[in-house]
């Protein structure tokens, strides 16, 4: 499985548009090959984390161009640039999300 984790940052009163936007581009996310699962999590007053996992880091890589299309539509409700980080597991606990 590889991981890619995404910070966002927006303005507090926009959150209820960052959720709408995000909502609006389900159809894409789901439909991305090898996408095992997307979640974005809010971690803070106008932050949150995006949290997908895939297949492989093969599929990660072929989904960079739609994962950086859909963070676009993203970008006008964002305060900054989002900063991503990527890898494989190195140790795990539990069982992942279904």
């Amino acid at each position: 499985m590889f991981y890619r984790m995404t910070r966002l940052h927006w303005n507090e009163e926009d959150y209820e548009d960052v959720l709408s936007v995000a909502e609006s581009t389900r159809d894409r996310v789901e439909a991305i090959d090898g996408l095992l699962f997307a979640e974005l999590a809010k971690t803070g007053d106008g932050e949150g984390m995006i949290i997908a996992a895939y297949r492989s880091e093969s599929d990660y890589q072929a989904a960079s161009a739609e994962v950086s299309s859909i963070l676009g539509e993203l970008a006008r409700l964002l305060t900054s640039t989002p900063h991503g980080h990527q890898g494989t597991v190195a140790l795990s606990f539990g069982s992942p999300p279904t």
